[in-house]
């Protein structure tokens, strides 16, 4: 048998970890004794990705709430 290489994006990467990070700490927080070093591994992943995925945000310019015309001055 041949397996094909799925090529993904980084991004669809790290949205893929952020809802493996999120179902690890969701999942062990629900458990009767849950398990500490999965419910770490999965915040960590959480935490990793968001940090990837805010970096991808371009910087928009920022608009000022009171634009002042000479007008009303």
């Amino acid at each position: 048998m041949r397996f094909k290489l799925i090529r993904m994006s980084k991004s669809t990467l790290y949205y893929l970890c952020l809802l493996l990070g999120g179902f690890l700490v969701i999942v062990t927080e629900f458990q009767d004794e849950p398990d500490l070093i999965l419910q770490l591994g999965g915040f960590c992943l959480l935490m990793l990705a968001l940090f990837q995925i805010s970096k991808s945000i371009k910087n928009h310019p920022s608009k000022e709430l009171y634009s002042k015309n000479d007008e009303e001055e």
